[in-house]
């Protein structure tokens, strides 16, 4: 447990010399020799004295993919997937880490084990190709292939951490619930006490606020690259409006540049930007946002849609 307390960000390194790693879109979980993807980076929440949670960099955590065959003995085998607990104690996304009496020569950090439901411990094995490369909860593992180096990836400021911490973040939704349902609640009764018998509600006024969500945004250099997210140049701030025109005056006041266009990045091996044109989605999903500086090269390659 030692060797998480004072990690705020972790890559963890399998007795395969593969890297624990989280997908950009979806919610698998494999493994991969890809030690600077940023989905190897894994954010540390500490869950009282004996747990970890593991956060992912689209704001998931580790995870068992079904909980009831986690916790069914029977099942020998359970697959890991990113998800959101459902409550702070969900067993499915609590890891115990026992750290090994052996560590390896040189490897700069401690050797340790994840255990998950019923003890089940974390393991990844190789497939027939790198897309049946499995990272599975299972029960009869030999010590070898259970083991996982825990790197601690150097940080000068907190980590940048997708948004709160579990608890938090299940509070927060809690309360947000309750304030946009009251809220609504009594714009509504006042309205109605303003109105005249004969008039009709106006199809105009809103009956709830938007959801606030979490922005990320970083600015593209001037070979249109992005940072990943375990190097520090990330930003973030909450918003709770859908206009395009909106964000970006949010932009300009965060970043302080005046002239520039709003990208999004596409998913894949090699991630391009394409202008963002449309106001945000209803809803609170975390978004990812890349400022592309006017005058440049960069924006005048842009394909708009």
């Amino acid at each position: 447990m030692e060797l998480f307390e004072k990690a705020g960000l972790v890559r963890l390194r399998s007795h395969l010399g593969t890297y624990l790693c989280a997908a950009d879109d979806g919610e698998a979980v494999s493994h991969g020799y890809r030690r600077n993807s940023r989905g190897t980076v894994w954010a540390v929440e500490l869950a009282g004295d004996e747990y970890v949670r593991l956060q992912g960099q689209r704001g998931l955590y580790l995870g068992a993919a079904d909980p009831a065959a986690a916790l069914d003995a029977a099942t020998l085998s359970c697959r890991v997937v990113q998800g959101l607990p459902s409550t702070p104690n969900d067993s499915a996304f609590l890891w115990t880490p026992r750290r090994e009496e052996k560590e390896e020569p040189g490897a700069g950090a401690g050797c340790l084990t994840l255990s998950g439901p019923l003890g089940r411990l974390l393991q990844a094995s190789f497939g027939e190709t790198p897309r049946d490369n499995a990272v599975t909860l299972d029960f009869e593992v030999e010590p070898k292939e259970s083991t996982w180096v825990v790197e601690v990836v150097p940080t000068e400021r907190p980590p940048p951490c997708r948004a709160q911490s579990c608890d938090a973040r299940l509070e927060a939704a809690a309360a947000a619930t309750l304030d946009t349902a009251s809220s609504a609640f009594v714009r509504l009764c006042s309205a109605k006490e303003s109105r005249k018998p004969e008039e009709a509600p106006s199809i105009d006024e809103p009956l709830h606020m938007p959801a606030r969500r979490t922005i990320f945004h970083n600015t593209a250099r001037e070979d249109g690259a992005v940072d990943d997210f375990d190097e520090g140049t990330w930003r973030y701030f909450t918003f709770d409006e859908q206009s395009l025109a909106a964000l970006r005056r949010r932009l300009q006041e965060e970043t302080q540049h005046k002239d520039f266009v709003i990208c999004r990045r596409s998913c894949g091996a090699a991630p391009r930007l394409f202008p963002v044109v449309l106001d945000l989605p209803p809803g609170n999903n975390e978004m990812e946002f890349v400022l592309v500086l006017v005058p440049s090269r960069v924006a005048n390659d842009l394909q708009w849609p």
